[in-house]
């Protein structure tokens, strides 16, 4: 790959307090001769805005840092590695006694880039269509703490399935390792192009993860399950984007045309990530 000569450092200042391992990455890049800003995410509104033109984004956090960068840059064609600051980390490549091994590896193009599929979802409701991408998940779950809530699914304009359940969650091969392994769906090589469907806690236990296809669209409506009962919803984009949902509204899935461009520094298939990170 191409050298790094220009690098963004993106910060989750919950995980960085006091900036130690930012700045320090900062001031190594700069003795290397190479240029470096730094973005300081920690707005309560979990909003970021970003312009840059740099060659490489290094996002020191976890995996919910990785998960705003991926929301932010989703439209650039910006590679994107992180430093692992908190517990468990899948998206994150490194801990931080090797930021600077990493930077030197950048610096020298020594390294390669992984496009990981994201998800397209549109918010169907009397306000008009809103649209976001996922790079992990797009959960539809209950608002109501004590009542399952009623989905029909579509694929492709077919009636597939209805679900009474407390959500829905539909991830991607990146995202399996997240919620939906929680949930009890499959974990997916992140090379994938696909859609899981895990329903979460299901009423009926026949109800069982589904996988569908790159080219599938599908579409789920928020059904009237009791008269006298709460049966609003809500739908979640990775966990940050959330829109408010009632009887009749629809979200609408496919493939995202963005893709996330994640640097590998290690040849470590998934499974020996699995075993890392899982024991």
């Amino acid at each position: 790959m191409k050298r790094c000569k220009k690098f963004l450092v993106f910060v989750n200042q919950i995980k960085d307090k006091d900036l130690r391992w930012s700045t320090s990455a900062m001031e190594y890049i700069q003795i290397k001769g190479a240029e470096a800003e730094l973005h300081v995410s920690g707005r309560e509104d979990g909003q970021d805005t970003l312009v840059t033109d740099a060659d490489v984004v290094i996002a020191m956090g976890g995996d919910g840092t990785m998960l705003r960068v991926a929301h932010v840059l989703s439209n650039k064609d910006i590679p994107i590695i992180g430093v692992n600051l908190g517990t468990v980390g899948f998206l994150t490549e490194v801990i931080r006694s090797e930021i600077e091994a990493m930077i030197d590896r950048l610096l020298l193009g020594d390294f390669q880039v992984e496009e990981r599929m994201m998800l397209s979802g549109t918010v169907i409701d009397e306000s008009g269509e809103k649209e976001h991408d996922a790079l992990n998940d797009i959960v539809i779950a209950r608002e109501s703490a004590l009542r399952l809530i009623a989905l029909s699914l579509r694929v492709n304009g077919k009636l597939f399935d209805t679900i009474e359940a407390d959500g829905i969650l539909f991830a991607t091969p990146t995202g399996s390792t997240g919620y939906n392994l929680s949930a009890g769906g499959p974990i997916v090589v992140p090379s994938a192009r696909l859609i899981v469907m895990t329903p979460i806690s299901p009423y009926s236990l026949s109800k069982r993860s589904v996988v569908f296809g790159a080219d599938d669209t599908l579409e789920i409506e928020l059904l009237e399950k009791r008269k006298d009962a709460d049966n609003n919803g809500l739908v979640a984009f990775d966990g940050a984007e959330n829109y408010h949902m009632k009887v009749g509204d629809r979200v609408r899935i496919s493939v995202s045309d963005n893709t996330l461009k994640l640097i590998k520094l290690d040849d470590a298939n998934v499974y020996e990530i699995l075993k890392k990170k899982l024991g």
